[in-house]
């Protein structure tokens, strides 16, 4: 009976809710074709849309009135025209221009010391004079002159030639006089928190309390809008330039043009310049101004009369913001401590140095990166051919640095307590994530009981800012000259060379062509049977008949007993025209497409060249035994070859940088200008080679493991007629290209196995 009670009083509570949805779903369904009839009623009536029975995307057949029509349409669409780079097509600008004014007599003291001490920080530096007699400058800076010597109006030529070239390109714009001091990264930084929407004419008024000019000076900054705006107006400007003060026929400009009166900061973020006395002297002046906080703040000083001044201001600035750097460092390393400790695992699970990535984790045993030992003197087991090798160089200025910072350190932490004797164990190693780490177990020495006490420091050599450096553009069509020159005991390596050529140069139509050099001794031939080259001009003459457009294979002949490279070089180099890309081979070289490409890739004309560093095979009867075929295609691997770092006999180069570069050592080594008159080796005191002159030239020299380089063995003939630097490197090498090391070991004691197997002398 109660269970009855319950069920009735739930059903009472429920009946209204589900009378209300079915009144509700009943009215809503009658309702709602009303609805519908009215609205496609007053839809009709007030739009009539075309109905199309077909689907959009299912294939038509045109008839061949519509396929004509189609096609005369297509024709005459042009096909957009899209620019080459993306920032370009939507509109990305650089941040800053900075154009700087000068003159003829200024331009080799105080632009050059403007150019040194602020382009590093900025995109763009340009500075404009009035005269086209450019002076010849040390330091090589970007220069306009003007052919329009009046002064009053080189401002205007300037905005004019901005206004053709780089209006489109920068937000801002700032002007100065080369008697300016800029200080360039605070400048920028400074334009970074501006909103190029706002029209904005910063800088310095002039001494007057109804001033509305900047002045030219101390500098000031318009956006691109402003800038725009004084280009369209160049024409009212030139006319009213009626005043001998720039600042005025500038300030007249602007206030025309954009309606702008001379501001010294907006939103609150000021604009400081600082105004130095006409007797200011920088090692006496500072110790008072460097009190005052606007001189700190400052984003431009002047006038600066000389050049040290200039360079005197910029280590000044410069050693401020590297100390206020270190601060900000420093505090952001303490905040990241006072973090970590709340942090899983608290601070002794984070990595060291606060800040620099931790160490990469290697996935299997040969991700491991290994630890090399090191003295202070030596090095131990560097690379898998060395035990031991002396610190030269770099890495001996790298040690003593390591030391004289541990040094520091530890007199930091313990005092006079503890005196540094010696370095006991030193290990380094190169992460790529991180930097270079150093661990050092040294001998510490206590000065009251005499004991020697042995301490472990760590330290950390972090990787900066990695930065993009900027390379001309280059491309994979450029034709490839390749240089050959072959020499007597080549002879029989040619044929397999020239199925090589042929295989990757004219089946597969690349655009390279080929130079042999054929070298002779004086005494022999040139032509007829009697020639050692007979049969191999021959190949030449019967791949030229063989494809339609020739081999494009062509030949010179040099008597001598071995010429040197610069020798056949500066024959070769008249042949061709200064853009034509060299590619100096031997016939050992099994040439392939991808080489020639990297090649086309890392040589850059006036910019760069190329000496890649081949994989080399090892002596054959060593690698493959007496009994095996050697095989058509040299393989990469350890027991066929290594990658030879002392060979230089590669390299790619454009003929107007050798010509170049050739000039440096011309009195050294006299220019060949005469194929008939090539010296030989011995009469010419040699102390470098191709690689050295280039390393003394203005180009970079790219050096890099290149695993599309193969060469097959050839002994290596070290001659004592070069320095002794290079013929120690040449024994190096030719020791390296005998075998591996665990091939030749075997010999050794196959050797001493057949020694002992040997009767000695009277045993029958």
């Amino acid at each position: 009976m109660t269970k009855l009670l319950v069920s009735a009083i739930c059903f009472r509570q429920v009946t209204p809710v589900f009378l209300g949805l079915c009144v509700g779903i009943a009215i809503s369904i009658v309702v709602t074709e009303f609805l519908k009839d009215s609205c496609l009623e007053g839809f009709s009536q007030s739009v009539q849309l075309p109905v199309n029975t077909t689907d959009e995307f299912e294939p038509q057949q045109l008839n061949a009135e519509e396929r004509a029509k189609r096609d005369s349409s297509s024709e005459d669409r042009k096909p957009p025209l899209r620019p080459r780079f993306v920032r370009d097509e939507l509109g990305i600008r650089d941040k800053l221009f900075v154009g700087i004014l000068t003159s003829q007599e200024t331009a080799e003291t105080m632009a050059v010391a403007i150019n040194l001490t602020l382009s590093h920080h900025l995109q763009k530096v340009v500075f404009f004079m009035e005269s086209q007699n450019q002076p010849k400058l040390a330091k090589p800076l970007t220069m306009v002159a003007f052919s329009d010597d009046r002064v009053l109006l080189k401002p205007f030529h300037m905005f004019r030639y901005i206004g053709d070239h780089y209006l489109t390109s920068y937000d801002w714009f700032f002007f100065a006089e080369d008697t300016t001091y800029i200080r360039g990264e605070r400048l920028l930084e400074y334009v970074n928190h501006l909103s190029i929407s706002k029209d904005l004419y910063l800088g310095n008024a002039v001494e007057d309390a109804h001033a509305l000019y900047c002045k030219l000076g101390s500098g000031f900054l318009v956006g691109q809008a402003v800038m725009a705006k004084i280009v369209n107006e160049l024409d009212w400007c030139t006319k009213n330039a009626f005043s001998t003060d720039a600042d005025d026929n500038i300030g007249r400009c602007v206030l025309h043009s954009a309606d702008l009166p001379c501001s010294d900061g907006v939103d609150g973020i000021p604009f400081y310049t600082f105004q130095l006395r006409n007797n200011f002297n920088f090692d006496v002046d500072i110790k008072v101004e460097e009190k005052r906080l606007e001189f700190k703040n400052s984003l431009t000083f002047h006038t600066v009369h000389t050049p040290e001044t200039a360079y005197k201001l910029h280590k000044y600035f410069s050693r401020l913001d590297l100390e206020q750097t270190y601060r900000q460092i420093s505090d952001l390393q303490q905040r990241i401590l006072n973090i970590s400790a709340s942090a899983p695992g608290g601070q002794a699970n984070f990595p060291w140095p606060v800040g620099v990535r931790e160490p990469s984790k290697p996935k299997t045993r040969f991700d491991v990166i290994r630890y090399d030992y090191f003295t202070e003197t030596h090095v131990y087991l560097e690379t898998d051919n060395n035990n031991i090798a002396e610190l030269q160089g770099v890495h001996k200025q790298d040690v003593d640095d390591v030391l004289s910072v541990t040094k520091q350190k530890l007199r930091e932490k313990y005092g006079d307590k503890l005196e540094y004797r010696r370095l006991v164990n030193g290990y380094r190693r190169f992460d790529p994530t991180r930097g270079m780490e150093y661990i050092l177990d040294v001998a510490l020495r206590e000065k009251n009981t005499e004991y020697e006490i042995h301490k472990r420091v760590h330290l950390m050599r972090p990787l900066s800012k990695v930065e993009i450096v900027p390379m001309p553009y280059v491309t994979e069509n450029t034709r490839v000259s390749i240089i050959l020159p072959l020499r007597y005991e080549d002879r029989a390596r040619m044929p397999t060379f020239l199925k090589f050529y042929e295989k990757t140069v004219l089946t597969a139509g690349d655009n390279s062509v080929l130079m042999t050099v054929f070298v002779y001794d004086p005494g022999d031939p040139t032509t007829g049977t009697a020639d050692p080259y007979v049969d191999i001009k021959a190949q030449i003459a019967a791949m030229e008949k063989m494809y339609k457009d020739g081999a494009r294979i062509a030949w010179i002949s040099i008597k001598a007993r071995n010429p040197t490279e610069f020798s056949i070089l500066d024959v070769v180099s008249k042949k061709f025209t200064p853009e034509a890309l060299f590619l100096r081979v031997t016939a050992m070289v099994e040439l392939n497409p991808e080489f020639l490409n990297r090649c086309r890739m890392n040589s850059i004309f006036r910019w760069q060249v190329f000496f890649p560093m081949g994989f080399f095979e090892f002596i054959p009867n060593i690698v493959y035994g007496p009994t095996s075929p050697i095989p058509e295609i040299l393989d990469i691997n350890k027991n066929y070859g290594h990658y030879d770092r002392h060979s230089f006999e590669h390299a790619a180069f454009y003929n107007g940088d050798y010509i170049e570069s050739r000039k440096l050592i011309a009195a050294d080594v006299p220019v060949i200008t005469d194929a008939k008159k090539v010296p030989e080796e011995g009469t010419i005191n040699i102390k470098f080679d191709l690689y050295d002159m280039f390393l003394e030239s203005r180009l970079h020299v790219f050096r890099a493991v290149e695993p599309a380089l193969k060469s097959r063995f050839r002994a290596i003939v070290c001659t004592p007629l070069a320095d002794e630097a290079a013929y120690k490197r040449c024994l190096t090498r030719r020791g390296a290209a005998l075998g591996s090391r665990a091939q030749l070991a075997q010999l050794v004691l196959e050797h001493r196995s057949l020694r002992a197997a040997e009767p000695f002398e009277g045993e029958e």
